[in-house]
């Protein structure tokens, strides 16, 4: 009887621990536009609109096309990045919460 309220407890340590990131991403959903508004298929002219000029602009290595990293703020000391993609045609591809560079070195399509 003891393991089991050891093993709930250390579980829901876990859940609260993990919750902190999650909340960080929904704060973001709600307060940065460049999160909230930008969505697949946008072009770099519609995304720059919305999010302004992004801190970073790279042509990708391992990806095709063009990225750009936009800094959202920091949380425990550490940057908060999010890429934008955009393909040869210039429309966005990809998205989340990640710089270009880290995208680039395992991209998802």
């Amino acid at each position: 009887m003891k393991n089991g309220r050891l093993i709930m407890c250390i579980a829901a340590g876990a859940v609260m621990l993990s919750g902190c990131t999650a909340y960080n991403r929904a704060e973001n959903y709600l307060t940065k536009p460049v999160v909230r508004d930008v969505n697949k298929g946008m072009t770099r002219q519609q995304v720059n609109q919305i999010a302004g000029s992004p801190s970073t602009t790279v042509t990708m290595v391992n990806a095709r096309g063009t990225c750009d990293t936009y800094i959202l703020g920091t949380h425990d000391g550490k940057i908060q990045h999010y890429f934008v993609s955009f393909d040869e045609t210039g429309h966005v591809m990809n998205k989340g919460f990640q710089s270009c560079q880290e995208y680039d070195t395992n991209p998802q399509h």
